[in-house]
């Protein structure tokens, strides 16, 4: 058996690993990056053409963190010398009763955001392709937009090749994960790879390698849909938002984008069942018919538009939908990401510098802790 030894090893080039990589090689150190596929593969969850980014959390933890995912983004962009963000405007919506706009709003606020509270009816009069029930509460903010999520992690792995020691194996499954050596390791059929420092930063297959943390971090098969209305103009980015609706219950929560690097307006449910993330998945036209009811009483023009693209991706559901980035409570050596849950992607460019932070063991700003969560 071929035996690998690295001074930092990323298991899992996705979103985050592919950011920390970037992160390390843009300081200097050499790091081997693991893909169990080939690189930009649809079998995780940051593959796609776009995803939304926003201040516009209920959550004050992720909306204080967020001008500082804007900024790391912006950072990339300088690096990268091309730009991955399109600022389109989001709006959140929601029936009476919910909570959940009052929530962002103020969050918007102590963040000093622009922003607009109104109800629905006032909604629909600015933007016609809604058609919002009157009573429901509305909060728009015009900073949020969209990331070119797959030219973004394109982007990451050629900065991370620039770097002085980077080497990525793709095509290498890992089997397990060895934490009982003097190094840990990563074993896979004809290869071992013993690291310094080891990320491991894997998705949905992070419980089968830590199982701890089978229990409480919970891969579900998400469905998305891409619609072409016959006039697709008002949904181009400049004049239709991203949106979130969130309903009084998890099964809900609905979210869009316009039309952005791909065939269509986005549209999907946030919201799966549990699934094994080596199962194979299509969208079914069960699926389908429930996110046209959906859009029926509220955008309606894409109620019975063309289905032009389907694609599946997994999300790792965590506890109230927090990020894990934190330390293997027994090898302080060992760092884990599970920073999914469904909103991730836009934290990823931040989560792996402060990965590469705690791998180099650069001080951690205090408003990370939160993301701690191993005890």
């Amino acid at each position: 058996m071929e035996r690998l030894i690295a001074k930092n090893v990323v298991l899992g080039a996705g979103a985050v690993g592919c950011a920390t990589a970037h992160h390390l090689a843009r300081r200097g150190e050499p790091v081997a990056l693991v893909e169990r596929f080939g690189l930009g593969h649809a079998r995780g969850s940051s593959h796609g053409a776009a995803r939304i980014i926003r201040h516009s959390y209920a959550d004050p933890v992720c909306a204080r963190l967020m001008p500082d995912a804007f900024r790391a983004w912006a950072e990339l962009e300088a690096d990268a010398g091309r730009s991955f963000f399109v600022r389109t405007g989001g709006v959140s919506f929601e029936p009476p009763g919910v909570g959940y706009v009052a929530k962002v709003a103020a969050n918007l606020a102590e963040l000093n955001v622009p922003h607009r509270v109104m109800s629905g009816a006032e909604w629909n009069a600015v933007q016609p392709a809604f058609n919002l029930p009157d009573d429901y509460a509305v909060v728009f903010e015009p900073d949020a937009g969209a990331l070119a999520a797959a030219r973004a992690i394109e982007a990451e792995i050629e900065l991370a090749r620039r770097g002085p020691d980077t080497r990525i194996l793709t095509e290498t499954p890992v089997l397990r994960v060895d934490l009982d050596g003097e190094r840990p390791t990563l074993v896979s059929d004809d290869l071992t790879i013993e690291a310094e420092r080891l990320i491991l930063a894997a998705g949905p297959w992070i419980g089968r390698l830590i199982p701890e943390l089978a229990a409480t971090h919970r891969p579900t098969r998400q469905q998305v849909l891409y619609f072409r209305p016959a006039n697709p103009g008002p949904f181009q980015p400049g004049r239709f938002p991203t949106f979130i609706h969130m309903g009084p219950t998890p099964g809900e929560a609905f979210y869009g984008m316009p039309e952005f690097l791909a065939p269509g307006v986005k549209v999907a449910r946030h919201f799966g069942s549990e699934t094994d993330p080596d199962e194979p998945a299509a969208v079914g036209e069960e699926y389908v018919a429930l996110v046209r009811d959906f859009l029926r009483g509220r955008l309606p023009t894409l109620a019975d538009a063309e289905v032009v693209a389907r694609e599946t991706c997994l999300y790792t559901v965590a506890p109230d939908e927090r990020f894990l980035v934190d330390a293997h409570p027994a090898r302080p050596d060992v760092f884990l990401a599970s920073p999914c849950s469904g909103h991730g992607f836009k934290f990823s460019i931040l989560v792996g510098r402060v990965l590469a932070d705690m791998a180099t063991g650069i001080d951690i700003d205090p408003r990370f802790d939160a993301w701690k969560r191993i005890p």
